[in-house]
């Protein structure tokens, strides 16, 4: 039997050695967000806060037929009792009635994505006995509000997919002429309660009139909101995982709504869209006489909390004082930027403040560095602790295209999916990849429009400002491709229906033709119709460049970008120190294409050797680029690697393999035509020779792609020292070079030791100056993966989907590493590191710029990651936030 206690009762100076054992991260595991920041409100920091019932997040997945076991119905009895003794109140009092809420409270923060409900414990005794006087019209508005939720949230009563409480409020208020809820006097809520009931009699439903079931009843759908349709849709969206569950937070009720001194609001410690801290105003909200649900609904206009600094009644002035103070206090003892809610009740004639909530804010991409930065002078935080509070995933919307705010509300938006790869492009709309084509070559911005992308749509996508499918999430294809490439993508706009036939797409009363031009909000999921202006900032903010400084300080692992020569600049200015990876194949697109074409199916050598130079040529410019920018740190430059087929000439006959991603190409393409890596080597190492001849240092470091067996290692290193004999004959000048390995297959991830000493072993008959100063391996992860789950990257769409949703993989594979590839890569560096402690050992899959991945490569002991330049920003902040948490 379990000794962890079923639920936790959180009352002023409470104590719980099992809590105080735990950190921060095990105590929101357990007790959900809201349940942790209730517990150090009354535990630890002394604050005004209603008693609290915490049912812990493991019951959420314990529920029977969607109702509480019966264990947990007498746990929540006793605890109740045990909140009844506590407040002085009692249940069903008529006197002095006991009212609860009931609120959920994941680990993760999902604002407005699950239920709550209020005012639980009133029924008709309570309200008939207390309903007089000044009071009458509080308590027949709690009560018509307890009505309603409880309507909604637990009986799920509902009329052709629509609330008939909210619609029979809308309706009477206007038969009545009430502007707002406030507007209904007593008389009204009567007759709304009276309405209200004949909702609960129509569908054959009933109000309990029995507060304890209320709470049971609330306490059930609460739970079971874990897994509404809101709730599951945002998990995906932001890789939540299902096995969380949430809490629910049984706690007693104050009142905003009681009288015309009472209020409700919300308060934050600092600008969640700047991160400023303001000398003169606090940031938040207030509403006077309303709860909490007014505020999210915005049923009346809320105001600036200036309104109780400046209110008549010098109580509020010291409540807003009380605000200011509590909130510095709650940033030093929690060390984060806070997002409060909190409830103003006037009891005996004095209003009181409680707080209801507090919990680390979230905070715009902008505010991230800011607050971090600020807290930091402050004093508050470390360095280390300033770091941990950055999302890594976000610092690079700080450089994409965006849309500012009066640019937004000015345009006219059509329709929202998922915002799956940020920045904002407008272009005109095409709907195939020929259109796409077609059009980009001519010059104009296009947006591709389709249903959902594929393997067959790269081509279409690359050229592409934008791209919109109207399904799909933010692991399909094509959120993958579009973040991978830096290109804005909106997924999954359902509402869009597209007319292939008539070249057009229809999204409520709006018609799109191809040609029209639209704007795609990769950032908000937002489409607009025209193009709307877009601004794209020079460089990231001060406060971004001072924690990358910080961030580049403390990491260990190498941080390199995946970059040809027209990329490395930019690599260089976002921050890596070295390619990674050099896509030599990605050198023969375009006008370049047929001279690569001359040498694999040409059948005249004379011209095949003529374009062996040119390959020469104008590989070496390139390469001589990419070493000169990033001197003096390592540029690894990857031997041709593309199936056959790739190069094909057009409308060509040659017989297509049968699976050319497994054919012949990569390393077996060097071994079958050695001209071909003679070549480039030839290119690599003349290239670092010009750049030695001006002082400089260049790092270059070949790689063998595909390698399957130490057999091709040390047939590509006696290439590779018979080119740097011929340098040297030619140049008088020995080039400092390192020779290695992609590791992309299974076979040679599980031939780390003899790979290793391939790599180490001598060439006979070469001296020392002409082998490789140091070997190295690193690990092309996308096609590992393939390789090692047996699923084709671009033809998963059709299933991978279902399986990323159904948990048969705990994370995308694409995205995030798979736990047996990580097994793989594990086992490589154990056995490398055996052979050599300091072989260099690298990924330069996608998987490099993935904040978890980085993670778990740190502690594997990996020399360094790289990544596509846009998402060098994150890698580095990731990269330390990894040392940070676990030093190396």
């Amino acid at each position: 039997m379990s000794t962890t206690p079923q639920s936790y009762l959180f009352t002023q100076g409470c104590r719980y050695p099992d809590l105080e054992a735990k950190s921060k991260d095990e105590l929101k595991t357990l007790l959900g967000g809201k349940g942790y920041g209730l517990y150090l409100m009354h535990s630890e920091l002394g604050i005004r806060c209603p008693v609290a019932l915490n049912l812990p997040t493991f019951h959420a997945h314990g529920l029977e037929d969607g109702r509480l076991p019966a264990a947990l119905v007498e746990e929540v009895r006793k605890g109740l009792a045990e909140m009844e003794k506590a407040t002085g109140k009692r249940f069903g009092d008529t006197a002095n009635p006991l009212l609860v809420s009931a609120r959920s409270g994941a680990k993760v923060s999902m604002p407005g994505m699950m239920d709550t409900v209020l005012n639980i414990g009133l029924n008709d005794a309570i309200v008939e006995a207390l309903a007089t006087g000044e009071q009458e019209r509080f308590w027949l508005d709690s009560y018509r509000r307890l009505l309603q939720m409880y309507g909604d949230v637990v009986a799920q009563i509902s009329e052709d997919g629509q609330d008939p409480f909210e619609h029979a409020l809308a309706a009477f208020k206007k038969e009545v002429g009430a502007a707002t809820d406030l507007d209904l006097g007593p008389a009204e809520l009567r007759e709304l309660i009276s309405r209200y009931k004949a909702i609960f009699a129509r569908h054959d439903s009933e109000f309990p009139q029995d507060p304890i079931e209320q709470v049971l009843r609330g306490a059930e759908a609460v739970f079971r909101s874990w897994n509404n349709e809101r709730a599951i849709f945002t998990r995906r969206q932001e890789g939540i995982p299902d096995d969380l569950g949430t809490a629910v937070n049984i706690q007693e009720m104050v009142f905003g709504n009681k009288t015309p001194r009472s209020a409700t609001g919300v308060f934050f410690t600092r600008d969640k869209s700047t991160g400023v801290k303001h000398a003169d105003h606090l940031e938040g909200t207030v509403l006077f006489q309303a709860q909490g649900e007014d505020v999210v609904a915005g049923i009346r206009n809320s105001l600036p909390l200036e309104a109780l600094r400046d209110h008549e009644d010098p109580a509020f002035h010291a409540i807003y004082e009380e605000l200011r103070e509590t909130g510095d206090m709650l940033e030093r003892r929690l060390k984060n930027m806070q997002d409060t809610e909190f409830t103003i009740e006037e009891r005996d004639g004095v209003p009181l403040l409680f707080w209801l909530q507090i919990r680390d804010g979230k905070r715009s991409a902008q505010a991230e560095s800011v607050i971090a930065v600020e807290m930091h002078r402050e004093g508050i935080v470390t360095r280390e602790e300033a770091l941990l509070q950055l999302n890594p995933d976000r610092i690079e919307e700080l450089l994409f295209p965006r849309i500012e705010e009066a640019d937004r509300k000015a345009a006219t938006r059509i329709t929202r999916g998922s915002a799956a790869s940020p920045g904002a492009a407008a272009g005109k709309v095409v709907f195939t990849q020929d259109e796409a084509l077609d059009l980009a070559a001519k010059g104009e911005p296009v947006i591709l429009v389709t249903v959902m992308t594929s393997q067959e749509d790269v081509k279409g996508m690359k050229a592409s400002r934008a791209i919109l499918t109207t399904t799909g999430t933010k692991v399909s294809h094509a959120a993958i491709m579009a973040t991978a490439w830096g290109i804005p993508a909106v997924v999954g706009a359902s509402e869009i229906a597209i007319d292939p036939d008539a070249g057009l797409f229809r999204v409520g009363d709006f018609e799109v033709r191809r040609g029209d031009t639209i704007t795609v909000d990769g950032s908000t999921g937002e489409v607009f119709l025209g193009a709307v202006p877009t601004t794209v900032p020079r460089d990231l903010p001060e406060a971004a460049r001072t924690v990358l400084a910080w961030a580049d300080e403390m990491k260990k692992l190498q941080v390199r970008a995946n970059a040809e020569a027209a990329e490395t600049r930019k690599a260089y200015d976002h921050g890596a120190r070295g390619v990674g990876l050099f896509r030599t194949e990605h050198m023969f697109l375009g006008d370049r294409l047929p001279y690569i074409q001359a040498v694999l199916f040409g059948d005249d050598p004379d011209e095949a050797a003529r374009a062996l130079e040119a390959i020469y040529a104008f590989s070496k410019e390139d390469f001589r680029h990419s070493l000169r920018v990033m001197d003096g740190h390592g540029v690894t430059i990857r031997l041709l690697d593309a199936p056959l087929h790739e190069f094909f000439p057009a409308d060509s006959d040659l017989e297509r393999e049968e699976n050319p991603m497994l054919g012949h190409r990569s390393v077996r393409m060097a071994i079958t035509n050695p001209e071909i890596p003679r070549t480039q080597i030839r290119a690599i190492l003349d290239a670092a020779a010009d750049l030695l001849a001006e002082g400089l240092d260049p790092r270059p470091e070949i790689e063998l792609p595909l390698v399957i067996t130490p057999a091709e290692v040390h047939e590509l290193k006696r290439v590779a020292a018979e080119v740097a004999m011929q340098v040297h004959e030619d140049r008088g000048v020995w080039v400092p070079y390192a020779f290695g390995i992609m590791v992309e297959t299974p076979a040679a991830a599980l031939q780390g030791r003899a790979m290793v000493e391939a790599l180490r072993a001598r060439v006979p008959g070469f001296p020392e100056e002409a082998h490789p100063r140091h070997g190295f391996a690193s690990f092309g992860t996308n096609d590992l993966t393939q390789t090692t789950l047996a699923i084709s990257r671009d033809d998963a769409d059709k299933f991978l989907p279902l399986y990323v949703e159904r948990r048969f993989f705990p994370r995308h594979p694409f995205v995030s590493l798979d736990p047996v590839v990580e097994r793989l890569v594990r086992l490589f560096v154990e056995e490398a590191r055996a052979v050599d402690p300091d072989f260099d050992i690298f990924i330069c899959g996608e998987h490099g710029g993935d904040v978890y991945t980085i993670g778990r490569l740190h502690e594997i002991g990996l020399t360094g990651i790289s990544m596509s330049p846009g998402k060098v920003y994150r890698s580095i902040l990731a990269a330390a936030q990894a040392q940070v948490r676990h030093p190396r």
